[in-house]
C-alpha cells in the first residue's frame, strides 16, 4: 500500500505540492487570524478585570463631586471619583490634542510620576506623538514625559479624549492657574448588569449633564471593532483559498482517474479491492493537506503573535505580549479542512468503482489513438501561432479554467478591497459624518465674541464661523449627545429626509434611528435640559463611521446658552499660527479635530495594510497557479510539442504559443472579475463597511488603478509562463521517435 501511496504522490507531484501550498496558505491565515483576534479580546478583557476598571465610565464637566449623586441611585453597588483637567497640548507635527489630566493611579498599573513630569497613555507613543524625555507645556507648567500606561479606559483611537497621569502637587497647581477646563471622573460598579443601554442609571437625575456614560460593553467595542473589520476580510481570502483548494483536488481526482485507469485496473488485477484503491487515492491526497497543515501549524506560532502584536497596536497598545496557539482553533480548523477534503476526495472516487481490467485496457487503447497528435491545417482567418494557441487552449479547458477562477476571484477580491482604500483616502469627513471644524472658541458674551473673531481673522482668515451648542436629550430612555449648529455642516451626508430647519428637527445617525426602530418624519416627545418633554420631528438621517456612538444634530436653541462658536479657516494650515498667537482675556480656542484626525488615520492605516496584503496576495496565488498550469500542459504535451518541433516550430514560437494560451485564460480571469465588481462588489464592499457603521460607501476606483492592477497581473504571469516554458528547450524529437 505503501508503494502505490508513493507512486500515485510522484505521478502527481505538481498538484500534490499546489494542494499542500494552498492547504498551507488557507490554514495558516486562518489560525493566524482567529488567534490573534481571540487573543485581542481576552487579554483585554483580562486587563479590564486586573485593574478593577467599572462597570460605568461617567465623565461630567463641573468642579463638584458627583459621587454622592451616583452612590444613592438603585443598582449601584460602589463609587469612586476623581478631578481631572480638560486641557490641550501640541503633539507631533503641532497637532493638538484634547488631554484629561488627573492624579489618579488606582486604576491603572503605573507608578505616580514627579512633581515635573507626566505619565501619558500608550497611544500617544503609538502614534508618534510624543516619546520618553519629551518636554509638554500646559499652561505656564513645563512638564517630562516619563513614560507610558495602557489605558483601557479611553486609549482607543475610537475616543476622542486621552489620559494623562501628574503627581498632586502638580495637579493641585494646574488647577490654580484656572486656564484647563476642571471635570470629574467616575466610576462605577453596578449590583447586576442591566439588559440593555437605556437603563444605565436611569434614575440619575444629572444624566442630560454627563458629558459621557459609558458602560464595559460599550468600551469592549471600541477595542475590538477595527480588527474585527480587518479579520473579517482576511478570512474571507482565506475562505476563498481554501474553495480553490477543494477545486484543485476535484480537478487532480478526475485527471488522474483518466489518466491512470490502466494502473487502477492492474492494482485491481493483483488483488487490491476497490474499498482499498479508494483508500490508496484518500491517503495520497489527505497526506498533502496534512503536510500543508502541520506547516502551518509551526508557522502559525510566530504569526499569531505578530498579528497580535498588529491588533494590539491598532488599539493604542504598545507593549509586546507573547500568546499561545489557540488548540480549540487549531482543531476546529483542522477538522473542518480535513472533513470537506475528505468528502470531495470520496466524491470525486466513484469512477475507480467503475473500472474493470478488460474496460481499463480497451479504454486506454483508444485513448492512446485519440491522443496522438493531429495538426489540422485547414484554412484559419487567426494567425497561425494565434490559432494554434487557441485550439490548444481549447484541448486543455479543464486545466486553464482553474486558472480562470483563481484570477477571476482574487482579482476581484483585490479590487474591492482597492475600491475600500480609495474611499478612505484623502478628506473623509463627510463619509465618517464628521463636522470640519478647525477651532471652537469659548466667550463669556456676544461682544466679546464679536472682537475676538475680529482679532481671529486679522491672524488669519476665517471662511465660515457660527454658533455650536453641545447638548443632550434622552430619547426613548436614550441620552443621545445633541449637536446644535446655526448653519447644519456641509460634511453631513443625508441618507434619507432633509437637513434641519429649525430647532425642532433632529438628524439622526442611521444607527440610532435602526437601534430605536424610529423613521423619518416620525415626531417624537424628549426630555431635554430645558424641559422634560419637548416635541421634535426627525427629519433625517445622515451616514457616520462609529456604530458605537448614537448622536443626533439640530439648529441652534436661542434659549440655550451660546458660548460657543465653531471657526472654519480658509487655510487649515493656518492654525498652529492661530492657537500659537491668539491670546485674548476671556476667550479660549480649543483644536477638536485632533481625535478625529487620529481616528481617520488609523482607519486609513490599516485599509491600507489590507489592500496591500490582498493584492500581494492575489499575486501570489496567481503566480502559483500560471506556473502550474504551464507546468501540466507541457509535461501532458511532450510528444505534442516534439512532433510540432519536427514540423519546424522554433523553441521560441512555442513559448509564445503558450503565451497565448496563458492570455486567454488571464483575458477571461479579468473579464469574470470585472463582471463579478460591477454586479456584486458594491453589495459585498458595502456589507463590509456596515460592520464599521457606514450605511451607504459609494466610491469608484480610477482607471489608471484598475488598469495598473491588471498589468502587473499580467506582467507578472508573462514571466511565470516564460520560466515554466523554458522546459520546452530540453525535449528532443528523438525521445519520441
Amino acid at each position: 500500500m505503501q508503494k502505490i501511496i508513493k507512486s500515485l504522490i510522484l505521478g502527481q507531484k505538481a498538484f500534490m505540492v499546489t494542494i499542500a501550498i494552498l492547504t498551507f496558505l488557507s490554514s495558516l491565515t486562518m489560525i493566524t487570524v482567529l488567534t490573534a483576534y481571540q487573543a485581542n479580546v481576552s487579554h483585554y478583557q483580562t486587563a479590564y478585570r486586573t485593574h478593577k476598571l467599572p462597570d460605568i465610565l461617567v465623565k461630567q464637566d463641573t468642579q463638584q463631586d458627583v459621587a454622592a449623586d451616583l452612590k444613592g441611585l438603585k443598582n449601584v453597588k460602589s463609587v469612586s471619583s476623581a478631578p481631572s483637567l480638560m486641557t490641550q497640548v501640541e503633539g507631533k507635527d503641532k497637532q493638538n490634542i484634547t488631554l484629561l489630566l488627573s492624579d489618579d493611579t488606582s486604576h491603572f498599573n503605573v507608578q505616580a510620576p514627579s512633581n515635573h513630569e507626566i505619565v501619558l497613555a500608550s497611544y500617544l507613543e503609538s502614534t508618534g506623538n510624543f516619546k520618553r524625555g519629551d518636554a509638554i507645556q500646559i499652561g505656564n507648567k513645563s512638564l517630562t514625559v516619563k513614560g507610558f500606561y495602557e489605558d483601557q479606559l479611553l486609549g482607543s483611537p475610537l475616543f476622542k479624549y486621552k489620559q494623562g497621569i501628574v503627581s498632586q502637587t502638580t495637579f493641585n497647581t494646574l488647577v490654580a492657574q484656572k486656564s484647563s477646563q476642571m471635570t470629574q471622573m467616575a466610576f462605577v460598579n453596578l449590583v447586576k448588569a442591566p439588559k440593555n443601554s437605556e437603563k444605565l442609571l436611569s434614575d440619575y437625575h444629572d444624566r442630560l449633564k454627563a458629558d459621557l456614560i459609558y458602560d464595559k460593553g460599550y468600551i469592549q467595542k471600541a477595542y475590538t471593532m477595527l480588527p474585527t473589520i480587518v479579520a473579517l476580510v482576511i478570512i474571507l481570502a482565506a475562505i476563498f483559498l481554501f474553495g480553490i483548494c477543494q477545486f484543485v483536488i476535484r480537478f487532480a481526482l478526475v485527471s488522474g482517474i483518466a489518466k491512470d485507469r490502466k494502473k487502477i485496473a492492474t492494482f485491481k488485477t493483483l488483488g487490491m479491492s476497490g474499498r482499498q484503491v479508494k483508500l490508496a487515492y484518500v491517503s495520497a491526497f489527505l497526506l498533502s493537506n496534512i503536510a500543508g497543515l502541520v506547516v502551518a501549524i509551526l508557522a502559525s506560532f510566530v504569526t499569531s503573535n505578530l498579528a497580535f502584536k498588529f491588533f494590539w497596536h491598532l488599539n493604542g497598545f504598545t507593549s509586546v505580549k507573547h500568546i499561545s496557539l489557540n488548540i480549540v482553533v487549531v482543531l476546529a480548523i483542522t477538522l473542518l479542512m480535513l472533513g470537506l477534503s475528505m468528502i470531495i476526495i470520496l466524491f470525486s472516487l466513484k469512477e475507480t468503482s467503475s473500472i474493470s481490467p478488460a474496460s481499463a485496457f480497451q479504454d486506454g487503447q483508444s485513448k492512446s489513438n485519440q491522443g496522438k497528435f493531429n495538426f489540422d491545417l485547414t484554412k484559419n482567418s487567426l494567425p497561425l501561432q494565434i490559432g494554434i494557441a487557441f485550439k490548444d487552449y481549447v484541448q486543455k479547458i479543464g486545466h486553464y479554467m482553474t486558472f480562470t477562477l483563481v484570477i477571476g476571484l482574487f482579482l476581484f477580491l483585490s479590487l474591492m478591497i482597492a475600491n475600500l482604500n480609495q474611499g478612505f483616502k484623502g478628506h473623509v469627513d463627510s463619509l465618517f459624518g464628521l463636522p470640519k471644524v478647525d477651532v471652537v472658541m469659548r466667550t463669556p458674551d456676544h461682544t466679546t465674541r464679536g472682537e475676538a473673531l475680529q482679532q481671529i481673522n486679522a491672524l488669519t482668515p476665517i471662511k465660515s464661523s457660527g454658533y455650536i451648542q453641545e447638548t443632550k436629550i434622552l430619547l426613548k430612555k436614550e441620552v443621545i449627545p445633541l449637536h446644535r449648529y446655526s448653519k447644519m455642516p456641509s460634511e453631513m451626508k443625508v441618507l434619507s429626509g432633509h437637513t434641519p430647519k429649525n430647532q425642532h428637527e433632529l438628524l439622526l445617525s442611521s444607527n440610532l434611528i435602526k437601534t430605536l426602530k424610529l423613521k423619518v418624519g416620525q415626531k417624537v416627545h424628549v426630555k431635554t435640559q430645558l424641559s422634560n418633554n419637548t416635541e421634535m420631528t426627525i427629519v433625517g438621517t445622515y451616514q457616520t463611521i462609529n456604530n458605537l456612538g448614537k448622536e443626533a444634530y439640530s439648529l441652534v436653541d436661542i434659549d440655550l446658552p451660546m458660548n460657543s462658536t465653531y471657526v472654519n479657516l480658509k487655510s487649515t494650515s493656518q492654525k498652529d499660527k492661530l492657537l500659537a498667537g491668539f491670546h485674548r482675556d476671556n476667550v479660549q480656542l480649543t483644536d477638536t479635530s485632533a481625535s478625529s484626525k487620529s481616528l481617520i488615520t488609523t482607519i486609513q492605516t490599516a485599509v491600507k495594510l489590507l489592500a496591500n496584503m490582498i493584492l500581494i496576495l492575489t499575486l501570489v496565488i496567481s503566480g502559483l497557479f500560471v506556473y502550474l498550469v504551464s507546468y501540466l500542459t507541457i509535461e501532458t504535451e511532450k510528444r505534442q510539442l516534439a512532433l510540432k518541433k519536427m514540423l519546424g516550430f522554433t523553441n521560441v514560437q512555442l513559448k509564445v504559443q503558450y503565451l497565448f494560451r496563458a492570455g486567454f485564460a488571464l483575458a477571461l480571469g479579468i473579464g469574470l472579475s470585472l463582471i463579478l465588481d460591477k454586479f456584486i462588489g458594491s453589495f459585498l464592499l458595502n456589507g463590509l463597511v456596515n460592520l464599521g457603521g457606514l450605511t451607504q460607501f459609494s466610491v469608484q476606483l480610477p482607471l489608471s488603478y484598475e488598469i495598473a492592477i491588471i498589468l502587473l497581473l499580467v506582467f507578472e504571469s508573462s514571466l511565470i509562463v516564460v520560466s515554466a516554458s523554458r522546459r520546452i528547450t530540453k525535449i528532443k524529437i528523438g525521445d519520441f521517435l
